[in-house]
């Protein structure tokens, strides 16, 4: 496994989680973009710690979740290298939340970029590259890793483009290993991914 050496520390990301820094956000945080004082950018990833709805049931199932999602990106991607998967640096957490910080894709995600303006910029051979590299992290993933990996979440915005359209897959949340019983491949019975993204079945 390799190493990345890192030039930062904790106060210096949380330092930099302003509101004019946020790039992305979901149902679970916010992604910011940080500039470190080395003038390195990174992207870091805020996951929400306690998160209150109605019901006592409902705090339980929501922050399980969120758990679940911290506790897997940070396994899958602590323990994998390939150059169409997303790094992840390090992982931090606070009272009040869990962090991720990853290396930094200047062109968003695939998605941002089919529906905004810049979707013109993507002809053709690019877009046939980015299909590519997004098909070898998955191969990867699926063949390469033992035991193999399962992302299943893969859509256009969990697909990140690098400073030369280069693609990586990234969003670990709800990734599987996918581990044998002795008698073939253990299925997974729990339905997981984003609504008109999920194969039918």
């Amino acid at each position: 496994m390799s190493f990345h050496k890192l030039g930062f520390g904790e106060d210096e990301v949380l330092n930099c989680l302003d509101e004019d820094n946020v790039i992305g956000c979901g149902s679970s945080g916010k992604v910011y973009k940080v500039v470190l004082r080395n003038g390195e950018s990174v992207a870091v990833k805020k996951i929400w710690g306690g998160v209150r709805v109605e019901s006592e049931s409902g705090d339980i199932e929501k922050n399980q979740f969120q758990d679940n999602a911290f506790d897997a990106e940070v396994e899958t991607l602590g323990k994998i290298r390939h150059k169409n998967i997303v790094k992840l640096w390090c992982c931090c957490t606070t009272r009040d939340c869990k962090l991720l910080v990853y290396e930094y894709m200047p062109n968003g995600s695939l998605g941002d970029m089919l529906h905004s303006s810049k979707g013109g910029l993507l002809d053709w051979p690019t877009r046939y590259k980015i299909a590519l590299d997004a098909a070898e992290g998955l191969s990867y993933l699926h063949h390469d890793c033992v035991p193999p990996i399962v992302h299943r979440d893969v859509k256009s915005n969990n697909i990140l483009l690098d400073e030369e359209f280069g693609a990586r897959v990234a969003d670990f949340g709800v990734a599987k290993v996918v581990e044998s019983n002795g008698k073939g491949t253990k299925s997974m019975s729990v339905i997981a991914g984003s609504c008109g993204y999920i194969a039918p079945g």
